[in-house]
């Protein structure tokens, strides 16, 4: 027969080994007799362990509490250690939380018996309590038992689990559904408008939106990799239905197999969120005003650049009525001036429209667009202008083939705006020396942008104080164009950056992100 490795009381030294460790530990027989246990009982339960020693396990916990422990008991009785959480009887009275380890015995004939360590897990739990209902983070505690047994169905059937689930959402919907909210804190209670203890029992996915799926997705996908957290903002659902903005935040258990409980954070970022809206409608405000701001600057050229095709529709309507008024009217002459009268109508209306375009509030919304045919229209814009004050553009865009995602309109003011700060820098210069450049080139993952000038350069001011509100060196200039230029990149994802150019000159590069779809654009600060 083998020996447990705790010896019988009446072998055991004055002063055992066992009774040197703050934890209960005790040897039972294939029968469940208690044959060891250790002085620490005596604290626990208030009798001694020669008291013990001989009594049946359900002795110790009570028929109810035995009956939980049979299922644990037979698999020790099979050889295999067993862990596990419950709670155990103590003399005060009350039932305290623990943790316990059977490690079974085997001998020449199998089973012999099991060592039973139970160590206390109140002062841990206290502890734990104290920052779970005490801090001013949302906590929920939630039981992971229907999710083991939920990816245990589908492992079997399934072969490849994580493929699927990150595939189907209705996966996720499923494992919330039947997933239970154990406890949660006063802080979770205040911001889901819910009783702590209504809330108990309840499955959490009421209180998670469709809106939040694919947030959870990645939380249970986490889960089933092994990781050790994961942190994420969605949407969650108060108990009036009336849906706010969270952080949430989950630490996974070490041990899948023996941890199912795990504490969920929630962290209410609506105020947050609200004032980052806020700001970015004031930056689209201010792009806005910006663009007007600009037309303003650009008046005289547009009216210029508009009534060249009026000139020329009221030219070729009189020449239409000269070939038609003939004593023999010659139509096709006519026909030919009115052809020449519809092209310029249809130009004036162009120029109109694409002023219309910058006067407008747009969406905001990243669209698709062809890249090359927005710089030649900034091109065409701001020729008259660029003409005006002595300067010439010249166009690279070869390597700009294809199209990109973003605001079309705000990211045309960004380069309209490079344009003509560029020609007004040069209005100066000695006459021949005042060229504008526009690059543009693909790369695999972005796009650059850049503008050359001749002209002055930044001097003794360094360079990137030209993106800061309100700085100019322009008499009546404002001061914000290019502080808005630098938002609308960074709302995109990208960078803008002023640098002089080794001839002289300055140069400005905008580099973007070439992305396919809206989600991959960075949403706007």
């Amino acid at each position: 027969m083998a020996e447990p490795f705790l010896l019988p009381l009446r072998h055991a030294p004055a002063i055992s080994p066992a009774d040197a460790v703050p934890v209960l530990i005790s040897y039972f027989d294939a029968n469940h007799i208690c044959r060891f246990a250790n002085e620490h009982h005596n604290q626990w339960y208030g009798r001694s362990p020669a008291e013990l020693v001989g009594l049946h396990m359900r002795d110790f916990l009570g028929e109810a509490a035995y009956q939980t422990r049979l299922p644990y008991l037979d698999v020790v009785a099979q050889g295999e250690c067993v862990s596990l959480e419950a709670e155990v009887p103590h003399w005060s009275g009350v039932w305290r939380d623990a943790a316990i380890r059977y490690i079974p015995l085997m001998g020449a004939r199998g089973f012999e018996g099991f060592h039973t360590l139970v160590f206390d897990l109140s002062r841990e739990q206290h502890r734990f309590h104290s920052i779970f209902d005490g801090t001013a983070v949302g906590f929920w505690e939630i039981d992971l038992t229907p999710v083991r047994a939920f990816v245990a169905d589908l492992e079997g059937r399934v072969p490849d689990l994580k493929a699927l689930i990150a595939n189907d959402l209705g996966l996720v919907r499923r494992v919330l559904d039947v997933t239970p909210v154990l406890a949660m804190n006063e802080k979770a209670s205040q911001v889901l408008g819910v009783d702590p203890r209504e809330a108990a029992g309840r499955m959490m996915g009421w209180w998670c939106p469709d809106a939040s799926l694919e947030v959870w997705n990645e939380v249970f996908l986490g889960y089933l990799a092994g990781k050790a957290a994961f942190e994420g903002e969605t949407l969650m659902r108060r108990e009036d239905g009336s849906l706010f903005n969270v952080l949430i935040s989950a630490a996974y258990p070490k041990n899948r197999e023996e941890h199912v409980i795990v504490v969920v954070g929630l962290v209410d970022i609506s105020e947050r969120v609200a004032r980052e809206q806020a700001l970015a409608k004031a930056q689209h405000d201010l792009a806005h005003a910006a663009r007007v701001s600009m037309l303003g600057e650009m008046v005289a050229s547009i009216t210029h650049e508009v009534n060249q095709p009026l000139a020329a529709v009221v030219t070729s309507g009189h020449a239409a009525l000269r070939w038609l008024a003939r004593g023999e009217p010659d139509v096709a002459e006519a026909r030919l001036a009115i052809r020449q009268l519809i092209g310029e109508a249809e130009r004036a209306a162009h120029i109109i429209h694409r002023t219309r375009q910058m006067a407008f509030k747009d969406t905001g919304e990243a669209k698709a667009f062809d890249l090359p045919a927005m710089l030649r229209e900034a091109v065409e814009i701001t020729r008259s202008q660029v003409k005006g004050l002595g300067a010439t553009l010249a166009l690279d865009i070869g390597g700009a083939a294809g199209e990109m995602m973003g605001d079309r309109i705000q990211l045309q003011q960004v380069v309209i705006n490079l344009i003509v700060n560029a020609a007004q820098a040069m209005a100066e210069m000695p006459e021949g020396a005042r060229q504008i450049v526009l690059h543009a080139q693909c790369g695999e993952a972005s796009v650059s942008i850049r503008v050359e000038d001749e002209g002055p350069g930044f001097g003794k001011i360094a360079p990137d104080r030209v993106f800061e509100a309100f700085f100019t060196t322009k008499q009546g200039g404002m001061g914000m164009g290019l502080s808005v230029s630098k938002s609308i990149v960074e709302s995109h994802g990208g960078t803008i950056e002023a640098r002089p150019r080794p001839q002289g000159g300055t140069i400005f590069q905008v580099s973007l992100p070439l992305v396919s779809s809206l989600s991959e654009i960075a949403p706007p600060p």
